[in-house]
């Protein structure tokens, strides 16, 4: 995941969620499954949410695969159901850059059931040439809550507009494209509040359609298992 440069960034916006009750909240997780994983690639990230005020928040993440990433986010209360979320983030990996731009409209049901749905937009280029891929993303879930049990689902679907071919970074690896392609990402986060604590496990399902991935897999699925836990200060 990579997790907040696929916002869906499925962490930030869990994240970005607990921020209002404390004004840090910092987390560490682990990569135990994956297709990078098989390959003696486990990553290990680590990042924090800072409140900046009331509705504001920035994310920060790196992990030791050389990828960092820094994001601010807005949140604007509509109505007492209705939350719209703007967020903005720059990430770097060793061979490249990216940048997003999301908004993310969240209708709560009932205090512990809400469904949310939206668009972003992210560019990403080479630092070898200035090729850059412009690639859309749309964005549904849900999030339940049972006492101190959550379980939030992220389904988040990718495409370029086929103009240039490059390089995209998804997950904890990189894909080389023609130009054209699609993915289709299921995430479900299962966590428990713990006073401040709050450890997680996430599972992931990427279809990565034709692209092709740093191990030279062509249009492979990729199973991802991260434990994580995150503190409140």
């Amino acid at each position: 995941m990579k997790k907040l440069s696929v916002l869906s960034a499925s962490i930030a916006a869990l994240l970005s969620t607990t921020a209002i009750a404390a004004p840090v909240e910092v987390y560490l997780e682990q990569n135990v499954a994956s297709n990078a994983a098989d390959n003696g690639d486990y990553a290990t990230e680590a990042g924090a949410t800072i409140q900046t005020s009331e509705d504001g928040y920035v994310n920060i993440a790196f992990d030791d695969q050389g990828w960092l990433a820094a994001g601010y986010g807005y949140d604007f209360h509509l109505s007492d159901q209705v939350e719209l979320n703007l967020y903005g983030e720059l990430g770097k990996w060793d061979t490249g850059a990216d940048a997003l731009a999301e908004a993310v409209v969240t209708y709560n049901v009932s205090d512990n059931f809400n469904v949310f749905g939206g668009y972003a937009y992210k560019r990403s280029e080479l630092d070898i040439n200035d090729n850059g891929v412009n690639s859309n993303q749309f964005i549904a879930g849900s999030s339940l809550s049972f006492g101190i049990i959550s379980l939030d689902y992220t389904y988040t679907h990718e495409n370029s507009d086929g103009s240039k071919n490059g390089v995209v970074h998804i997950g904890n690896q990189y894909y080389a494209t023609n130009g054209d392609y699609h993915t289709n990402e299921h995430e479900v986060v299962l966590s428990a509040e713990m006073d401040n604590w709050r450890p997680y496990v996430s599972y992931t399902y990427l279809n990565t359609s034709d692209l092709v991935s740093q191990y030279s897999n062509v249009g492979e699925n990729d199973n991802i298992v991260t434990l994580g836990v995150a503190y409140q200060f």
